[in-house]
């Protein structure tokens, strides 16, 4: 076999082992087609039938899905609040152990200790997207009328901005007049660029924390 078709598996190899790491699942759909197509090819250069009809199978359908997904973008999702006491709802703190460990990728001194944890004195809602809790927004009210944003987590799938466009824009009028300043810590470069993307400007620095406001 030659040395370049055997690079060329290889890379296949590659991408597909790549693709299986993403937790975004358009990501992972796209990324994964590319791989299959890829060995697709290979299992032609190399005269193997059952590698080419097997992944010519894949890229046909995550190519589906990614169709059914292309289709349902195009229709209006449907985003809902609910409201909930961080501390005291069952769910919320299901919710807040169950992705402990992502949430401290984003908010390392986060604490969900009832006395002196993050969530002391704090309300909190979920966001809804066609009925699923996508995103968890803890906030305290301050005595100088600003609310602070204490956490606003999305979970992996569902992280494309629009949950917190829909916070920002529509469910922050539920809890806040219009000309109420949000305040936020970005310990992270992830979250710093998220603060930013969503309109934040940076208002001072406390070591390597960096204050925002909205």
């Amino acid at each position: 076999m030659s040395s370049w078709i055997e690079w060329f598996g290889m890379v296949a190899s590659v991408i597909v082992a790549i693709s299986l790491t993403l937790k975004n699942i358009k990501r992972l759909r796209i990324i994964n087609m590319v791989g299959s197509l890829a060995f697709t090819i290979y299992g032609g250069l190399i005269g193997s039938y059952p590698v080419l009809i097997l992944n010519g199978f894949i890229v046909l359908v995550n190519a589906f899905y990614l169709y059914r997904m292309a289709q349902d973008s195009k229709r209006p999702e449907r985003f809902d609040i609910l409201f909930v006491h961080p501390q005291t709802d069952k769910y919320a703190q299901l919710f807040l152990k169950f992705y402990s460990t992502d949430i401290q990728r984003f908010f390392p001194r986060f604490s969900n200790d009832p006395v002196t944890g993050t969530l002391r004195d704090a309300e909190g809602c979920f966001i809804l997207r066609e009925t699923l809790p996508v995103s968890f927004v803890a906030f305290r009210r301050e005595g100088n009328g600003e609310i602070s944003i204490l956490l606003d987590y999305a979970v992996p799938a569902y992280r494309d901005l629009k949950n917190a466009r829909f916070f920002f824009e529509t469910a922050a009028a539920k809890i806040a007049s219009p000309q109420t300043v949000f305040s936020a810590v970005a310990e992270v470069g992830a979250h710093e660029s998220y603060l930013r993307k969503m309109g934040f400007r940076e208002v001072g620095r406390e070591g390597s924390a960096i204050l925002f406001k909205k």
